[in-house]
């Protein structure tokens, strides 16, 4: 009966360990779907792109070497935090992002234009 035990929890070892595990913090909050896509900096190299599963790509770009940080986001109440993506040892900081309008946002004090391509 041991033996039977013993393998029974090996195989299901096993198995836990295969399954794809979503990259996806359960602290998250709501997604603001109005900045949902790619915002390119006005006049500059920078681009921020936000996925609807709380992920944000920023990409930064000075000619030569080319920079990209992957944040989680988050919306609770009128307030947006970020953090670093999938490090649960990153606090949550203040995100100051500020929707405009539908073509414009503003990230601390830069504007960004949405980026259709």
């Amino acid at each position: 009966m041991y033996k039977v035990l013993i393998l029974l929890l090996s195989f299901s070892i096993i198995i836990c360990s295969c399954q794809k595990k979503e990259i996806i913090s359960i602290e998250r909050g709501v997604v603001d779907y109005r900045f949902v896509g790619s915002w390119q900096l006005i006049n500059g190299n920078e681009k921020y792109t936000f996925f609807n599963n709380n992920k944000i790509e920023y990409t930064s770009s000075n000619g030569q070497e080319k920079k990209i940080y992957t944040y989680e986001w988050k919306k609770e109440g009128d307030n947006y935090y970020y953090r670093l993506w999938n490090n649960e040892l990153d606090s949550w900081s203040d995100f100051p992002i500020k929707y405009i309008n539908t073509n414009t946002i503003k990230i601390y004090s830069d504007f960004f234009k949405k980026s259709y391509i």
